[in-house]
């Protein structure tokens, strides 16, 4: 297995890719996770509905640059009259594929029946999948769940019929929506439904890969093409890195991963995106990741900053 991997003539350099997560995704975190090697990167989710009717602040989820390519823009909806006017009227430039997010589970999103809230309805499923396929430009994948609530089954049939509607690729997560995140992803499920597919079909899996070494054993076990990374990358982006080196034969080189630096990396490209008070706020989520071991008073303080002089001052004292 080569460390990259093509998928519609998209030279992807990495088989580890970045999921999409709302409110961690952006430019800024996008670009320090391909630093360090992450392949597919995706946009934050982006409402069907909202691009459909030009809601100006929703094209702040999709702003990106030349140096993020390739990357997909991931949509979420329900109603295929609201995706169709979403891809008309969006500027695509710049993306390689859109992906139809199918595997969100949390309320605001379930509740309108999307994201997960469509596993319950293959038809639908279809259905918007083929809509999105007749007005798209790009390549069209999508991101599932292994179901909505467990012992439904109706695994394989899904990722089987989106793939016989033209899914370029499928990712899916080891987990059902009922879940939420609780428990452990099932790459013994994700095996199954692989082998349905067919060696010849990309399936990308997801769901608590922290490791290295986890890594191998679930590409061993599950045969997938590639491994989505979500939330073991807030705090962590060098863990593509890390992963990378499973297909990296030669020596293994120490990973260059200075902590204090690369807080400072993330605040300053936030402070240049969203400005300095916005950003230091912003970032006090990721903060509390990466310090984490650190003592909690040690983070409380941090948390209180209200300015990049006052952040990197305290940085400096809590990190030598």
């Amino acid at each position: 297995m080569t460390k990259n991997i093509i998928i519609e003539n998209v030279n992807i350099p990495s088989r580890f890719f970045l999921a999409p997560m709302a409110g961690y995704t952006d430019y800024i975190f996008r670009r320090l996770c391909r630093r360090f090697g992450a392949g597919l990167l995706t946009t934050e989710l982006v409402s069907a509905a909202a691009l459909a009717r030009t809601i100006k602040k929703t094209y702040r989820y999709m702003e990106h640059k030349e140096d993020e390519h390739p990357i997909s823009l991931q949509i979420f909806g329900n109603n295929e009259d609201d995706f169709k006017k979403a891809i008309e009227l969006t500027d695509l430039k710049g993306f390689s594929f859109i992906d139809i997010n199918m595997g969100c589970p949390t309320k605001k999103v379930v509740k309108n029946n999307g994201g997960a809230g469509l596993l319950t309805d293959i038809d639908k499923m279809i259905s918007i999948l083929n809509v999105v396929k007749i007005v798209s430009p790009l390549p069209v994948s999508v991101k599932i769940r292994l179901g909505f609530k467990r012992g439904e089954g109706g695994e394989t049939e899904r990722a089987l019929a989106l793939k016989e509607n033209g899914a370029c690729f499928l990712t899916l997560h080891g987990r059902y929506a009922s879940d939420l995140y609780r428990g452990n992803a099932d790459w013994e499920k994700i095996a199954k439904v692989k082998e349905a597919l067919g060696e010849d079909y990309i399936l990308i899996g997801n769901g608590d890969i922290k490791t290295k070494e986890y890594a191998e054993k679930v590409f061993n076990l599950s045969k997938v093409d590639g491994i989505m990374i979500g939330r073991a990358a807030i705090g962590n982006p060098w863990i593509f890195a890390e992963l990378n080196k499973i297909f990296e034969f030669e020596e293994e080189k120490e990973i260059d991963k200075n902590l204090k630096d690369i807080i400072k990396e993330h605040v300053n490209g936030c402070s240049e995106f969203y400005g300095e008070i916005s950003a230091v706020h912003f970032m006090r989520k990721f903060i509390m990741k990466y310090l984490n071991g650190y003592k909690m008073e040690n983070k409380i303080e941090l948390m209180k900053c209200e300015s990049k002089e006052e952040l990197f001052k305290l940085l400096d004292e809590l990190i030598i």
